[in-house]
C-alpha cells in the first residue's frame, strides 16, 4: 500500500517541484476521511507582487473563521493528473456558466483545465459566505496555500486583517458577505496571473455577480480591481473614488477598491491608505441607505 499524504504536505511538496507520481505515494483523499483531522493552516493570501513567494505561501496558525455558507460547500479535490490520464475537455465560458449555480459554478472551477494552473493546483477554491444577496461581494486576486489546503477564501492573517478592518470602520453589514478570488486555483509560488489566465477564470467572476447580485463590490489589489472593472488603470487610479460594475442588463453594482490584505501584512505603511479607502466606503454605503 502506498504511503498516505495530507493535503498541506502534498501542496507543499509540489511546491518544492516534487511529482507525488515519482515518490509512490498519494494524497489522503478528502480531509473528511482522515480520522486524525484536517490541518487548519493560516496564512496571507497569495498573488500580490509583494509577497509573492513570502507570507502568501507559508503556513502559519490558527486558521481564520471561513466566510463559508452552508448552501456554498467547497468542491471535491480533483484528481492529480497522470500521464496515462486523458485530459479532461475544456468547459467554454459559454452556456454552461450561464445555466450554473454556485454548487455547479464551484466543481465546473475544480474541473476546468483551460489554463496551465490545472496541473499544479491541489484542488481549486470557489467562493464563500452568505450566498443570498450579499451585501458586500468582496474579491481578491488568487488563493494561497492555506486557503486551497482549506478550499475556502481569505484563510489565516489576511482574512482576519481583513475582518479586523472592515469591524473597525464600523461598515454597515459587514457579516453580511460573500468572499472569492479571480483566479480559482493557486500557482506556485504565488506568481500574479498572466492575461490568459485571467481571461480564462474571468467568466467565473462574471457569472458569481450575476447569482449573487451584491449591492457592493469591494475589490482588493489591482488585478481584482481590473478584472471586475474591465480597466487597465493601476490600482491608485481606481482608488479613493466609487467605480461601476455593468451588468449585462444594464444594472451597475457599485465598487470600492483598495489593497488587498496579504499587501498591509508586509508593507505597513499602505495600511492607512487602506483604512480611508475603507472608511470612504462605509461613508458612501450610509449616504446611499440612510437607515444604515
Amino acid at each position: 500500500m502506498k504511503p498516505q499524504l495530507r493535503p498541506a504536505q502534498a501542496a507543499w511538496l509540489a511546491e518544492i517541484g516534487l511529482d507525488l507520481h515519482w515518490l509512490d505515494v498519494r494524497p489522503i483523499a478528502s480531509a473528511a476521511g482522515d480520522a486524525g483531522g484536517a490541518p487548519q493552516p493560516a496564512a496571507a493570501q497569495g498573488g500580490d507582487p509583494a509577497v509573492r513567494g513570502g507570507a502568501a505561501d507559508r503556513p502559519s496558525a490558527p486558521a481564520a473563521p471561513a466566510l463559508a455558507d452552508a448552501s456554498v460547500r467547497p468542491a471535491a479535490r480533483s484528481p492529480a493528473p497522470s500521464s496515462d490520464q486523458a485530459p479532461a475537455p475544456a468547459i467554454a465560458p459559454g452556456l454552461p456558466l450561464r445555466d450554473a449555480d454556485l454548487a455547479a459554478l464551484a466543481g465546473m472551477a475544480d474541473a476546468c483545465r483551460q489554463c496551465v494552473r490545472h496541473q499544479q493546483r491541489l484542488r481549486a477554491v470557489p467562493g464563500a459566505g452568505q450566498a443570498d444577496h450579499p451585501y458586500y461581494l468582496i474579491v481578491a486576486e488568487q488563493p494561497g496555500i492555506d486557503d486551497e489546503v482549506a478550499g475556502q477564501p481569505f484563510q489565516g492573517d489576511s482574512g482576519r486583517l481583513l475582518s479586523a478592518m472592515l469591524a473597525a470602520v464600523r461598515l454597515p453589514q459587514a457579516d453580511s458577505r460573500y468572499g472569492t478570488y479571480v483566479m480559482k486555483c493557486r500557482a506556485l509560488g504565488g506568481r500574479e496571473p498572466d492575461a490568459a489566465e485571467i481571461a480564462a477564470c474571468a467568466p467565473y467572476l462574471h457569472r458569481e455577480i450575476a447569482l449573487l447580485q451584491p449591492r457592493w463590490i469591494l475589490a482588493l489589489g489591482r488585478v481584482a480591481a481590473q478584472a471586475v472593472l474591465g480597466d487597465a488603470a493601476d490600482l491608485d487610479a481606481l482608488r479613493g473614488a466609487p467605480q461601476r460594475y455593468r451588468q449585462e442588463d444594464g444594472r451597475e453594482i457599485p465598487v470600492w477598491v483598495t489593497h488587498q490584505p496579504a499587501s498591509l501584512l508586509v508593507r505597513s505603511a499602505l495600511k492607512a491608505e487602506a483604512w480611508r479607502d475603507l472608511a470612504g466606503l462605509a461613508q458612501a454605503v450610509r449616504a446611499a441607505d440612510p437607515a444604515e
